[in-house]
């Protein structure tokens, strides 16, 4: 997934901000918008642990990392 469709992804969670949408890539990630604190909420299921991000830029730099992990042989 490219940086360009993962912002786009992102702002549509924010204009459905009224609504509870979770994104989940099994074994992997779960992605909310919180409206309350007006933040990304990403959370890696193989440890539980819970990042914010308060912005569209940060919470897809994030993702984009995730879903795209530098392989070995492209070092």
């Amino acid at each position: 997934m490219s940086i360009t469709e993962i912002k786009k992804m992102l702002s549509t969670l924010i204009q459905y901000e009224d609504s509870t949408i979770t994104h989940i890539i099994p074994g992997l990630i779960a992605l909310i918008y919180s409206k309350g604190s007006q933040s990304f909420q990403l959370t890696t299921l193989v440890d539980g642990n819970v990042s914010p991000y308060g912005d569209i830029d940060s919470a897809s730099k994030a993702l984009y990392t995730i879903l795209n992990p530098i392989k070995e042989e492209d070092l």
